[in-house]
């Protein structure tokens, strides 16, 4: 099996909030965004798991659903804070230093292990880097910490399925 991998890619923060933050109005603009890539997630990981026939893998994917479900109450609880539009200011300018994209995998029933192990890695990381640049927004202390809490999850996951990705798909080729 042969895995697709771009080139490495440096891109400015602007650049980045586009792709992380495209159009959106406002804070409560955003933390529906987040919301609805919790969802996405939560679906993602639960027919997955679903159809796998790897018992100690279903079981990771159940918990990370579950993570993902407490991602979006939090998102929930900060939308509807009274002063969401208040706790947040523009982003500042700053390299992000983005490194190794993988391809873009569209998530399939059927995909092979390897291919659902890159989406789990580009969801993953799309999410931290929207909790990091949330965070970096936000004006008030206990906001910052909830998106930097989010992020680090986040990047467990990641860190989870690229491990797994090296250990289970790489050695394997």
């Amino acid at each position: 099996m042969f895995h697709r991998f771009d080139r490495t890619v440096r891109i400015d923060y602007d650049s980045a909030m586009k792709e992380i933050l495209p159009g959106f109005r406002g804070p409560a603009d955003i933390i529906d965004f987040a919301i609805q890539k919790e969802r996405e997630a939560q679906k993602t990981y639960a027919s997955y798991a679903a159809l796998t026939s790897k018992a100690g893998f279903k079981q990771l994917l159940l918990s990370m659903l579950e993570m993902e479900k407490e991602h979006e109450a939090r998102l929930l609880e900060i939308k509807n804070s009274a002063d969401l539009e208040s706790g947040f200011s523009p982003a500042a300018a700053a390299d992000t230093g983005l490194d190794e994209i993988l391809v873009d995998v569209e998530y399939r029933p059927d995909m092979e292990y390897g291919d659902f192990l890159i989406l789990v890695i580009k969801k993953e990381s799309k999410a931290e880097k929207l909790y990091r640049a949330l965070g970096s927004m936000a004006r008030d202390a206990s906001l910052q910490h909830t998106f930097r809490l989010l992020a680090d999850e986040e990047a467990k996951h990641k860190i989870w399925a690229q491990d797994r990705y090296d250990l289970e798909i790489l050695k394997e080729n």
